[in-house]
């Protein structure tokens, strides 16, 4: 297993906290399982590739407000 240092990576890649940085390294992850056969030669494990893509900056993350949030949001600012 390789060590990671998981708080200079969620400061230097703009990540907000360690729990976003667990769901966009999950989320990468799972991608990469659901299509094995892609990955051909790597042998080390899904998640291990998963920090190395966003630690190179293969991958990114982004917020997407939901419609309900954003009236709510709306709301607030016009009272």
């Amino acid at each position: 297993m390789i060590y990671m240092d998981l708080e200079t990576i969620y400061k230097n890649r703009d990540i907000p906290n360690k729990y976003i940085l667990t769901l966009v390294v999950s989320a990468r992850a799972r991608q990469l399982s659901e299509r094995k056969g892609a990955i051909s030669g790597y042998d080390e494990k899904f998640i291990t590739r998963a920090v190395e893509d966003l630690v190179q900056g293969r991958i990114r993350h982004s917020f997407v407000e939901t419609s309900a949030k954003k009236e709510e949001n709306e709301s607030l600012e016009a009272k």
